[in-house]
């Protein structure tokens, strides 16, 4: 399987999976009119790649606003990851915020509480990937 390259919109967040790269990102607002439309099919692949991405690679969040609909779809890959590392894998999930973003920081705490994982909250936006 190959790498995954969703360019961001105005809407939507721009997502990189590149399982060889050993790594995963998601960069950009996220209000799709449909989320389970426009990220069903990155966490199909995602279930898809996660078995064989190797230790040590990176899933990056960096979302400076996201809708309601987007929670639960970011509340998923979330899950699928969690799952990853249950049966063993090494991996590194970080959750970007702006200085003084509470609500970003909210955001990462209950999703900690909501999944199990352990996030590493890093200061400072990306730049898409």
């Amino acid at each position: 399987m190959g790498p995954l390259s969703i360019a961001a919109t105005r809407n939507t967040p721009a997502i990189l999976l590149d399982p060889t790269a050993k790594r995963f990102r998601m960069v950009g607002n996220s209000l799709p009119e449909n989320a389970g439309e426009f990220y069903g099919p990155v966490i199909e692949q995602l279930k898809q790649a996660l078995p064989n991405m190797g230790d040590g690679s990176t899933f990056e969040f960096c979302l400076p606003y996201f809708n309601s609909s987007s929670l639960k779809a970011i509340y998923l890959i979330l899950v699928e990851i969690k799952k990853a590392m249950d049966s063993g894998k090494q991996f590194e999930v970080i959750w970007h915020i702006e200085a003084d973003d509470d609500f970003m920081t909210e955001a990462a705490e209950t999703f900690v509480e909501m999944c199990g994982i352990e996030l590493t909250l890093r200061e400072g936006l990306l730049e898409n990937p």
